[in-house]
């Protein structure tokens, strides 16, 4: 040690040179001796709970509803994080058969979703939970033990196999494969290959998630073999898909695809992010911890998308995917609660983002909304406006993006998912559990076909918007979204104007050639209080009737003003389904409960037919009867839809072919291109903000007062991102 200080000394270059010597051997020593007996104490630590970051959670985890048939696995991982009470512990131990099987269990399941053979691999991890943590009742106790050795002998005797790859390589190696870690010291030889073989269906391979999936099993797998460069493989690939791509995984706005370009926020991607946040955990303060940047892209997946998605501990619908389930809104935004626990230790520098998250949504006093703000994810053709009182999300398709998927019999009725579904929320509950009693061609937002037929179908493909003038503009706290709808031989011109005060809902050129009538939907929800309805007097309504001459109605914090005075339709009734009509894991008992829903009727086979309204959301009755708007519809029609807010010299353009417009405080405009503009006075200069829909244009052209603009808009993986321009 005397030669090694004494070398250090000599020089600096030596002093360098030894020091990476140093690093390099006590990092060698700690990988070959140290870091598989980390990682496992990790791993238990974030099952067992103990933190301060959990524990915040704890009260919402407690009154989380379970759902015995869930197949979400994002679900059956918060599921996994709930403390099993003294006397489930017992019933699991006591209804178990002298074989370890459990007879409520049906081994022999071919389903392809909600497996039951996964419940036993539940109960092994539940039981593993409550012997390892020090806070149980059964810390270390010999008849827990025994129970969960007798279920590990079962599952290795017999190796239920799904028909279902995913159960086989991910679901089930996902969950046994935390409890094989935390028992390692007391599994037998034998038992110790049963577990090995289990995991062994994992492999490195697949994109996405699944391929984060699949890698976190092989790191399990690592630790039962006490092999370190297997772990730092398995890390490594973990780690690949902390990425901005343009394939499947974190896109360069920070939404999130599988399955092709498709939205998937509470499928795919909330697990990929419980995941990378459980492993930037495990990984933490040892060599294989994330590094800066990708810590960086995690922290921005939850800033710019994670944290936009929830609204009073409920999860954003437009946003599950086809994971239509019970009590998926709760579920999902505690989910991502978790993940904002996770990520307050792995970037403890941003604490206080992650803790706005929780205390906004689960404080014991709920936090005011204090994130405000539009966004436009130009990769999903998704939009999310945040207002102080409200909250509401747009989902939409092109020919770039795909709306919706159906698989493993979930989403049984959403074929019209992503046809501009216009979600709004106050209290957060509007739409809770309420799929089952949904009539599926009446989602809030969506023009589309009646009928009595059942929905077609749809599949893991999915479905494609052939249009590619769909897309967003998005400037401070306003925005403008646009959908052209060409489905099934019927079109219309769709648009949307997000203000300060609520969200102008336009449509235009609606034409249809089907015998079927077309209606376009205002919103379909819950029945919450009284309904009223302003016509030529004020009226409180209690059943279904057509409105004619009507100005506004008004319902549980809403008001929905007629910008075009047509008729009106207003369902105020009982509505019936089941949850199996949804998704065919559950059961078909019929539920009820009374449905508000306001439409538009066009009629059969409209030609150019339109809507205009106004939703104002947040207020009383009292201030949708004061309510005096502060703009006004310029033009509605299939060449531009156009609106100027009077109060504040500003105008709004969705433009769908070169057009020229005129307005005494504007002046002569000459667009160009077809497109999305936002002008606004600033300063005595006009401020535009300006968006490419298609995402084919290199530039923006226009003439004003009869001066030539170009703007170059944005390219590579911002195609379709707005820009702002001061116009001299």
């Amino acid at each position: 040690m005397q030669t090694f200080v004494f070398s250090l000394e000599k020089s600096s270059l030596a002093k360098k040179m030894m020091l990476l010597l140093f690093l390099f051997i006590a990092g060698s020593v700690y990988g070959q001796s140290n870091l598989i007996d980390v990682l496992a104490m990790n791993i238990q630590d974030y099952y067992v709970m103990n933190k301060q970051q959990d524990k915040n959670l704890s009260l919402a985890l407690q009154n989380l509803k379970i759902d015995k048939q869930a197949s979400d696995q994002g679900t059956i991982e918060l599921y996994e994080k709930k403390e099993i009470k003294k006397e489930d512990v017992l019933k699991i131990i006591n209804s178990q058969s002298e074989n370890g099987s459990w007879a409520d269990i049906n081994y022999k399941d071919e389903k392809r979703g909600g497996w039951e053979p996964k419940l036993h691999g539940d109960r092994v991890l539940l039981l593993t939970k409550a012997y390892k943590n020090p806070s149980s009742a059964f810390y270390n106790k010999k008849e827990i033990s025994t129970a969960i050795h007798k279920a590990l002998q079962f599952w290795f005797h017999t190796k239920p196999v799904c028909l279902n790859w995913w159960y086989n390589e991910i679901g089930l190696p996902r969950t046994l494969g935390p409890a094989f870690v935390m028992l390692k010291n007391e599994l037998s030889a034998e038992e110790l290959q049963g577990a090995i073989e289990v995991m062994n269906n994992a492999g490195f391979r697949m994109t996405g998630q699944n391929k984060v999936w699949l890698a976190g099993n092989v790191l399990f797998k690592s630790i039962l073999l006490n092999d370190a460069q297997l772990a730092q493989q398995a890390r490594d690939t973990i780690v690949s898909e902390i990425v901005l791509t343009n394939v499947e995984g974190i896109k360069p706005d920070y939404s999130f695809h599988q399955h092709g370009p498709q939205q998937q926020f509470g499928n795919y991607g909330l697990s990929f992010f419980i995941g990378m946040s459980m492993w930037g955990r495990v990984f933490n303060q040892t060599p294989l911890a994330f590094n800066p940047e990708q810590v960086g892209i995690l922290r921005n997946l939850f800033s710019e998308a994670y944290n936009w998605l929830s609204w009073k501990a409920e999860f954003d619908v437009n946003s599950l995917g086809r994971q239509f389930f019970k009590n998926a809104l709760k579920n999902k935004a505690l989910g991502v609660g978790f993940v904002a626990a996770d990520m307050m230790l792995i970037d403890p520098q941003h604490q206080e983002l992650y803790a706005a998250y929780i205390q906004r949504n689960f404080g014991k006093a709920t936090a005011a909304n204090t994130l405000e703000g539009h966004q436009h994810f130009w990769y999903s053709d998704f939009t999310i406006h945040r207002n102080k009182d409200w909250f509401s999300s747009l989902k939409m398709s092109s020919n770039r993006v795909i709306g919706g998927e159906a698989g493993n019999n979930e989403n049984l009725k959403g074929y019209y998912l992503a046809d501009g579904a216009h979600y709004i929320m106050v209290d957060g509950t509007e739409y809770d559990d309420i799929f089952p009693l949904l009539d599926w061609r009446k989602l809030p937002g969506v023009t589309c076909y009646e009928g009595k037929e059942a929905l077609p179908l749809l599949t893991f493909k999915g479905y494609q918007n052939p249009s590619d003038f769909v897309g967003g503009l998005s400037h401070k706290n306003e925005g403008i979204s646009v959908f052209s709808l060409d489905r099934d031989g019927l079109k219309a011109k769709k648009a949307w104007f997000y203000t300060k005060d609520g969200v102008i809902a336009l449509g235009a050129d609606i034409q249809s050639g089907n015998a079927n009538a077309v209606t376009s939907t205002i919103n379909q929800t819950y029945l919450n209080g009284k309904v009223y309805v302003k016509a030529k007097q004020l009226e409180e309504v209690s059943k279904s009737k057509s409105l004619n001459h009507v100005d506004w109605v008004y319902h549980h914090k809403i008001g929905y003003h007629n910008l075009s005075k047509l008729p009106l339709s207003l369902k105020i009734e009982e509505q019936k389904g089941s949850w199996g009509e949804i998704a065919k894991v559950y059961n078909t008992d019929k539920l009820q409960a009374d449905m508000f829903t306001l439409f538009v009727n066009h009629g059969k086979m409209p030609k150019a037919a339109n809507y205009a309204y106004f939703m104002q959301p947040g207020v009383s009755l009292k201030e949708v009867k004061s309510y005096k708007p502060d703009f006004k519809v310029l033009e509605n029609s299939a060449k531009a839809q156009i609106i100027n807010f009077t109060k504040d010299d500003k105008f709004a353009f969705v433009i769908y072919q070169p057009y020229n417009f005129s307005h005494p405080k504007l002046g002569n405009i000459k667009f160009e291109q077809a497109g999305l503009y936002l002008l606004a006075k600033e300063n005595a200069k006009w401020n535009i903000t300006v968006a490419d829909p298609t995402q084919k244009l290199s530039e923006i052209t226009f003439q004003l007062k009869n001066q030539t603009h170009q703007i170059a808009l944005p390219k590579g993986q911002a195609l379709g991102k707005s820009i702002n321009y001061l116009i001299p």
